[in-house]
């Protein structure tokens, strides 16, 4: 072979390994037996997820760094990224871990030398000891959540906005919650690395080399991430993440964390606090908290059991436990759905591990793969849906159109003027022939097929403008959606959109019983839970 074919096939194979290197590699998938896992168990965890009814989306069973069981509800889809909330901290963490590793800063670094300009005179000597540590710990000691007036201010004003919020306690004592502290890391990573992106920061030291592609973070008003919320990945890119702090950072024989900050981020910074305010009623729900006593690390949670998690509001985990060498995450979309879905991994594998290969269980595998790739989002007139009358047809066709509501009610917020679903809807139509949901809005005239029998139909949805306030909104932009419904009755009409992108699961019903259509909506997240700001 000539040296210039050599060298040919040369750059031939390194090519080749570098495009292998930037596809997205999924976990190996093994039976739950083989890797000790009982599939009856698993089974038992599926079921007392469903049988939370319609909260849980996604989920996901690791053992030995191989899936044993994964499910999606429908019509959420292992190919759809879904909103992490509150998991979006342990990234901003990840990347005050990196700049650290780097000597950009150290976590022993007053957070006012970064900002010295945004320093207000005279200031609270309390606020002058906040660290990096104490925002990473979440015990920054201030009076309460700097992040909607962080979200809210007009760009630029993001670090006055939390140094404007009062002090209640020396900081790096006390344990509260708060998203302005995650916000404020990620505008220190923005000033110490110079790259107003963080997903590009982080890009080349973890997401490629972890085979992650298809994510999105949501940005405060100056471009900088939220940090605190907004990040959007795959389940099983998810996963990833819980691995790789299970093999201590690293993947593939590579570090990718350094392990001093492993160590430090999952074990507990703080150890006390109010795990029972409001904020964390998201995570915690009324009852079965107490794995929110253990303790917090950095923009990680210690649980029970020698566990730590990723957790985001609505019910988005990531359990690593190291003992039996398993990650289990979900994705969820309830308040309370975080405590319920731990506990229901609990109660259901505790004590299930098996540090040796079971036997194979044929029958019990086959009940769960189809338990499994049978999960759904109840659809609304699945069976025996009715036969419209020929009235109601004609009138769901012809549709409704939104009343004018006065310019003074708007701007009070007036419930007439807006919806968690929809601030403008101008109309609303279904074509029983076609089985179309028509909605127009200030977006335009959309159309939106609707799946019958039980089925989910795809499509895009514009329904919301960009809200700083996203915790309790549908995201903003063209939206993947999965819609089904029929007719519950001769006369109405129910439809429901599931936002599969974010918790939001919207019912539009059109009644058809009188001299002109009614519609009314009803957001199956939202009204269990209010943003506190917006109570």
């Amino acid at each position: 072979m000539t040296a210039s074919r050599l060298a040919a096939v040369l750059a031939a194979v390194v090519a080749l390994s570098a495009a292998s290197a930037a596809v997205p590699q999924p976990f190996p998938r093994a039976t739950p037996e083989s890797q000790g896992v009982p599939s009856e168990a698993v089974l038992d965890l599926v079921e007392r997820l469903h049988a939370e009814g319609d909260w849980v989306h996604a989920y996901m069973l690791i053992r030995h760094g191989k899936v044993v069981a994964e499910g999606w509800w429908a019509p959420y889809s292992a190919d759809e990224r879904h909103q992490l909330y509150s998991a979006s901290k342990a990234f901003a963490a990840m990347g005050i871990g990196y700049a650290a590793e780097e000597r950009l800063l150290t976590l022993n670094d007053r957070v006012d030398w970064f900002f010295p300009w945004y320093v207000p005179a005279p200031r609270d000597p309390r606020a002058a000891a906040m660290r990096v540590r104490d925002l990473m710990a979440m015990s920054s000691g201030l009076k309460s959540d700097p992040f909607n007036a962080m979200v809210t201010a007009p760009a630029g004003e993001q670090v006055r906005r939390f140094y404007e919020t009062p002090m209640d306690v020396e900081p790096g004592i006390f344990f509260r919650y708060m998203s302005g502290n995650t916000a404020m890391l990620a505008q220190i990573l923005r000033r110490v690395t110079g790259e107003p992106d963080l997903v590009k920061y982080l890009d080349s030291r973890l997401f490629s080399k972890l085979g992650i592609e298809d994510m999105l973070w949501a940005r405060q008003p100056d471009g900088t991430v939220a940090g605190g919320s907004g990040f959007e990945l795959r389940t099983e890119d998810f996963a990833k993440v819980g691995q790789l702090l299970l093999q201590n950072g690293v993947w593939k024989g590579e570090r990718l964390l350094p392990l001093w900050w492993v160590k430090q981020a999952t074990s507990c910074q703080t150890p006390y606090g109010n795990v029972l305010d409001p904020v964390l009623a998201l995570h915690v729900g009324t009852e079965g908290w107490e794995d929110w006593e253990v303790g917090y690390g950095y923009q990680l949670w210690m649980g029970r059991y020698e566990t730590f998690r990723l957790c985001g509001a609505f019910g988005q985990i990531a359990i690593v436990m190291p003992s039996e060498d398993v990650v289990f995450v979900s994705n969820a979309g309830g308040g309370g759905a975080n405590s319920k879905s731990v506990n229901a991994f609990y109660d259901a594998m505790l004590g299930k591990f098996s540090q040796s290969p079971l036997p194979e269980n044929p029958s019990a595998l086959k009940r769960l793969r189809e338990r499994s790739a049978a999960l759904s989002i109840t659809a609304p007139a699945a069976k025996d849906a009715a036969k419209p009358t020929p009235g109601a047809a004609a009138m769901a066709r012809r549709g409704w159109c939104a009343p004018e509501v006065p310019a003074d009610a708007a701007k009070k917020g007036d419930a007439a003027a807006s919806t968690y679903f929809e601030e403008s809807v101008k109309a609303l139509a279904f074509d029983e022939a076609t089985g179309t949901l028509v909605v127009s809005n200030s977006f335009g005239r959309q159309e939106l097929k609707v799946g019958r029998g039980g089925k989910w139909a795809r499509g895009e949805l514009e329904a919301e403008k960009h809200s700083a306030l996203t915790l309790s909104r549908v995201p903003g932009g063209k939206q993947p959606v999965g819609v089904s419904g029929g007719w519950t009755s001769p006369t109405e009409l129910k439809a429901r959109i599931c936002f599969v992108r974010s918790p939001a699961i919207v019912d539009v019903i059109l009644d058809c019983g009188g001299d002109a259509v009614s519609v009314r909506t009803e957001c199956q997240l939202f009204k269990r839970y209010r943003h506190p700001a917006e109570k």
